[in-house]
């Protein structure tokens, strides 16, 4: 039955300082488990090493994953090179896009660099921020980040887009990709099992003794958190009772001074009872806290498709908001949205606005999910 099964590529490669990434391909795979099993390809997943490859296999229980175990590229390429002059005969495989691999595509691949095969490559670009948040980014990530959307282009590679919000940047952005194959993929999440969580021991272990905001974002300088510190100061000035408990790791590699800003901000305004700074935990953890949370808060200036606002919508949560083009678009119904530049705004919802909690039916955005993966598949075959 396998030789019959297309075979794609996905890569796995979980670092704390953007697990979102690692979250991101969990999702995919997740999702296609609720697919018809005679469409499922088989997935080579490439890794660091094997106990990533384990964990994906643990959390998704896919039944058609191969383990490919990354080794630098320049090893690979010397290979071929001694391949291709001498007729020497390299039994390896586990490079992305290896010429003799069977992948129809590699994905998601961020740079062209990471891969020796183009033609197998399947581009992901999450958003545009770099075009609309210049001060964020050094003039060599810029030019960097430019470079890489632009061999997508010159060298024809289909590129997939989050929101139909990304995908209209790039035609702006790029008008020269007007012809390029192109994907709009909303990923809708899969969380653990977080039944066997008890919320009182997570919230005595972090110190949170009153009902909270909960904020679960990198500590990235366009996730917002200084506008949001200023704004929960004021609100609880006026009254409102809660703490506010953001997970994430504290550094952004743009900004290594970020990090202690927000920490100089908490202690000059003594707010270290009422601002709690977890780091980054275990993600059972964090959705247990978000279940329980009075409500979910992103702040954030630019996002490509968040992952906070489908883990509220998920979990039936309420979120507070930043009104940007692509919050819209993911359209959580548990929601007040809010301007991320202004401050008095988000005091206003925070003081005014009470948390709803109606329902849906989150794995039809799931079992969706998949379909359109499967169609992206099928397009190339």
């Amino acid at each position: 039955m396998d030789r019959k099964r297309t075979t794609i590529g996905l890569v796995y490669r979980p670092i704390d300082t953007w697990m979102a990434g690692a979250y991101y391909v969990q999702n995919i795979i997740s999702a296609l488990t609720l697919c018809d099993d005679n469409v499922l390809p088989i997935i080579n997943v490439y890794c660091d090493k094997e106990s990533d490859f384990i964990d994906l296999q643990t959390a998704t229980k896919y039944p058609y994953l191969k383990k490919r175990i990354i080794r630098n590229i320049w090893f690979y390429r010397f290979e071929y090179c001694l391949e291709r002059i001498f007729g020497i005969i390299f039994q390896h495989i586990n490079i992305l896009g290896w010429k003799r691999g069977k992948d129809k595509f590699v994905y998601p691949i961020y740079s062209l660099s990471e891969i020796i095969d183009r033609r197998k490559a399947l581009g992901w670009i999450p958003d545009f921020q770099e075009k609309y948040l210049k001060n964020f980014f050094s003039e060599k990530e810029l030019i960097s980040r430019n470079k890489r959307q632009q061999d997508f282009i010159m060298n024809n590679v289909p590129i997939v887009f989050s929101s139909e919000d990304s995908r209209n940047d790039f035609y702006k952005f790029y008008p020269e990709g007007k012809d390029l194959k192109t994907f709009v993929l909303p990923f809708a999440v899969t969380h653990p099992d977080i039944s066997g969580k008890n919320i009182d021991k997570i919230k005595t272990k972090y110190g949170i003794n009153k009902q909270y905001l909960f904020c679960a974002n990198q500590f990235w300088m366009h996730k917002n958190h200084l506008f949001l510190f200023k704004a929960f100061k004021t609100a609880i000035g006026k009254g409102l009772d809660l703490q506010l408990v953001c997970s994430g790791k504290l550094s952004d590699y743009r900004n290594n001074e970020y990090g202690q800003t927000l920490l100089s901000f908490i202690k000059e305004e003594h707010l270290e009872k009422d601002i709690l700074l977890l780091g980054f935990i275990d993600r059972t953890e964090q959705l247990c806290l978000m279940k329980n949370s009075y409500a979910v808060v992103q702040p954030s200036l630019f996002e490509g498709w968040s992952t906070v606002v489908e883990d509220a919508k998920c979990l039936n949560k309420f979120i507070f908001l930043s009104n940007l083009n692509v919050h819209l678009e993911q359209n959580p119904k548990n929601v007040s949205y809010f301007d991320p530049r202004n401050e008095d705004d988000l005091v206003d919802k925070l003081l005014n606005v009470k948390p709803t909690s109606s329902k849906q039916n989150y794995k039809t955005n799931v079992r969706n999910f998949g379909n359109a993966f499967i169609d992206i598949i099928k397009s190339f075959e």
